[in-house]
């Protein structure tokens, strides 16, 4: 391998073994204490534990067939972590087009066998008034689910140009290779600051049976922004070790001291980074290790990985920010 050709790191990234000690946190009031749900998680040294429920899917098998299908482009890679979502109008159309294809695969078949036993039972109905109800589906249900699901696969494919109202809503960013968390609204950077300059918020709230539900918040320390970053989005996991398992690997994939996660999204990008690929080097991890694995075993692999995980620490050492790095010029 040429590490070489791997770009380095600029000097504003998160390092956990060399980093400016942080300004203390401002004196927050009650309210604000309440709203975040009291101290913020530690900062750590990040281990190699990973939410479990966040890597079930997609399996290795999805992951490349989605990136054969959108030319290597990817939400996740060595780079950065871009969460995002349709607009309102591109989430209709992805409905739509989902209803369109139960039609046409489904509907389809089951209306042409139910017609035609009809046409066998009711002697009022002839093969002249069967093709005349086929015409009426072809016509009015199944030719318009046809083109709808079929310039939905065929932009998805990139055959055909996206419609203008699919275009994706970005919520936020971690970029490893600048450092940086960045938020969005509208499309419209909102703020943008250095990774070390946030703290992890787990926030508990009980339900109308009474039963706590737990959310995941990455709030600026330093400004009372109104929005902060849901990092609950990760998983659909409300187990509290879970959520910090978030935390976790968000550390881990930040941290370029230490090797990304080794998770299936970013098997492809591990030869990229210098900090991963001199570790996948020097350890000789196998390159393909997710993407070799058919769904039974990567199936195998999770349960293995559950297990061994089970009495594990969420989170590895943890770390001073305002007193265990160097002082700020």
């Amino acid at each position: 391998m040429d590490f070489q050709q791997i770009k380095p790191y600029p000097e504003t990234v998160w390092n956990s073994e060399s980093f400016a000690c942080q300004k203390p946190r401002p004196e927050l009031g009650i309210l604000t204490k309440l709203l975040q749900g009291g101290d913020p998680l530690p900062w750590s040294k990040a281990n190699e534990t990973v939410p479990v429920s966040m890597i079930e899917e997609p399996t290795p098998a999805e992951i490349k067939q989605r990136l054969e299908e959108n030319k290597d482009e990817t939400h996740w890679d060595e780079n950065q972590y871009s969460a995002g979502s349709l607009n309102k109008w591109g989430l209709i159309y992805f409905y739509l087009a989902a209803i369109s294809k139960g039609v046409c695969t489904m509907l389809a078949p089951l209306s042409v066998v139910s017609t035609l036993f009809l046409v066998f039972i009711d002697e009022t109905i002839d093969f002249l008034g069967f093709f005349e109800i086929m015409l009426f589906f072809l016509i009015y249900i199944f030719l318009p689910c046809g083109l709808i699901w079929g310039y939905f696969e065929a932009s998805g494919r990139g055959y055909l140009p996206m419609p203008w109202f699919m275009k994706a809503v970005k919520h936020f960013t971690f970029s490893r290779s600048t450092g940086n968390v960045i938020r969005y609204k509208n499309n419209k950077e909102l703020y943008s600051h250095p990774f070390s300059e946030f703290d992890c918020y787990l926030v508990s709230s009980p339900s109308h049976q009474g039963i706590l539900s737990y959310q995941l918040h990455l709030v600026h320390r330093y400004h009372r922004y109104s929005d902060s970053i849901p990092l609950h989005t990760f998983t659909t996991s409300e187990q509290p070790d879970e959520l910090k398992r978030i935390w976790n690997l968000i550390q881990r994939y930040m941290d370029t001291s230490q090797p990304m996660p080794d998770v299936p999204e970013l098997e492809p990008a591990r030869a990229k980074d210098p900090t991963t690929a001199a570790w996948d080097a020097k350890n000789n991890r196998k390159p393909d290790y997710w993407f070799s694995m058919d769904d039974v075993e990567f199936e195998e692999a999770l349960l293995e990985l559950q297990a061994e995980q089970r009495f594990k620490p969420t989170q590895g050492p943890e770390i001073d920010l305002f007193n265990g790095g160097t002082q700020a010029g």
